[in-house]
Parts: structure tokens; C-alpha cells; sequence
């Protein structure tokens, strides 16, 4: 598995590879939010992407992650974010809590860093198999999540990566497992090739993940929310 770990890691700093590589797990609501809430804050906000990778949503974000990685601004930990109190106008935090030890502790740390005012956008998955990055801990469903922000005001929350998805994401993993031998070099093969070749049904997605039980079985929740001014 560790050697697995190191070759996906040299995987994703190949853009085209990466791309090639990953099976698609869409979610096209949530990203037209973020773009629509980014032309809303403008380039005068301080906002920070956190846990980023080497993706640089917008050229004035703050990009952080634990590693010196391309694109990366600041290198630092989510338990002890390098910002003072009330310094930042909004904070990205997308696929992240899932990979850190004390998502309580990254929580407060956002609120604490956030003016009065200010917006957290988070994201993280509720029925998706581990990928580990490099480690994998937790699982929300969308009211456990909500419960993770109660001292905001929830502007929005919903699923953001649909039925669909985590069904096929579920049976590629389950479908590999079956036909590897226990290699797990063979499970991620035969787990890629059966998630292109079944990705047009993902299309069901773009209806699915609107209606309100698709929380029940979603890939991934989000929560959208305003620190409170008083």
C-alpha cells in the first residue's frame, strides 16, 4: 500500500496523467457555486483554498497544504493555521477534513481565522470507499457535517457528488477487490478501466444529486455558512 501511496502521488503531479488517471467523480453544482461565490467576494477578499493541492482556484487565493508542492503559498497545518484572528474574509476547505486527525480542532481553527461575516465552503465525502492522501480517517453524513459548523449561520447544504457516483465508485472498488488476487496494483487497474467505461451513467447525477434524499446515499456533502457578527 505505501508504494501505491508514493506512485499516486507521483501520478498527481502530472496534470494530463492525473486527469487520465482518475476516474470521474463530478460534481458540477458545487463547482459553479465556488466560481459564483469567488466573482462575488471579489479580488479584495482574503481568501484562503485550505489543503489545495497544486490547484490555484484564483490568482489572489491563498494556497495552503502541508507539503512545498507547486502553487502552494503557504505551508502549514490545519490544527494550527498560521493566521491571526479574524484575518480571513472566506476559506475553501474541499476533500480535506477527511485526511486530517481532529476535524473539530481544523473547524474552530476556520472560525477563529474567519472576520465576523466571513464564509466557510467545505466539502467532504459520506459514502465514498478509502484514498487515502495520505491518510484517510472520516465520513460525514450532510446533519453530522451541519453539526460540525452549528456556531454559523448554514447559508446552504446539500450533496455535492451524486448516488451515482458513489455507487459506481463502491462497485469499481468492489469489482477490482473480486479480480486482483489480492494485488492491489490489479484492483486499482481493473477498478479505472470499469469507472470510464461505465462514466456516462454519472450523467444521472446532474438530476439525482438535486432532489433532497439524495443525502441518503450521496458520495460527498457540503456546507456553506456565514460566521456569525454577533
Amino acid at each position: 500500500m505505501e508504494r501505491f501511496v508514493r506512485f499516486k502521488f507521483w501520478v498527481k503531479r502530472r496534470r494530463w496523467l492525473y486527469a487520465l488517471a482518475s476516474c470521474p467523480c463530478p460534481a458540477p453544482y458545487w463547482d459553479a457555486e465556488l466560481r459564483r461565490l469567488t466573482r462575488e467576494w471579489g479580488h479584495e477578499a482574503r481568501t484562503l483554498d485550505l489543503g489545495s493541492g497544486e490547484r490555484k482556484r484564483a490568482p489572489h487565493f491563498i494556497n495552503l497544504e502541508i507539503a512545498p508542492v507547486p502553487n502552494v503559498d503557504v505551508v502549514g497545518d490545519g490544527h494550527l493555521l498560521p493566521f491571526a484572528d479574524e484575518s480571513l474574509d472566506a476559506v475553501i476547505a474541499e476533500a480535506v477534513l477527511e485526511h486530517v486527525r481532529d476535524p473539530s480542532r481544523v473547524a474552530a481553527e476556520i472560525h477563529r481565522t474567519l472576520a465576523p461575516g466571513g464564509v466557510v465552503c467545505a466539502a467532504v465525502p459520506f459514502l465514498q470507499p478509502f484514498h487515502p492522501s495520505p491518510i484517510d480517517l472520516h465520513r460525514w453524513t450532510l446533519e453530522g457535517f451541519e453539526s460540525l459548523f452549528s456556531e454559523y449561520e448554514i447559508l446552504k447544504s446539500g450533496s455535492c457528488v451524486g448516488p451515482t457516483a458513489a455507487l459506481l465508485w463502491v462497485f469499481r472498488e468492489w469489482l477490482g477487490l473480486l479480480l486482483s488476487f489480492g494485488n492491489i496494483w490489479i484492483a486499482k487497474a481493473v477498478g479505472w478501466l470499469v469507472g470510464w467505461i461505465l462514466s456516462p451513467l454519472l450523467l444521472l447525477d446532474l438530476w439525482l444529486v438535486r432532489l433532497r434524499d439524495a443525502r441518503r446515499t450521496a458520495g460527498a456533502v457540503y456546507v456553506i455558512a456565514r460566521k456569525r457578527t454577533a
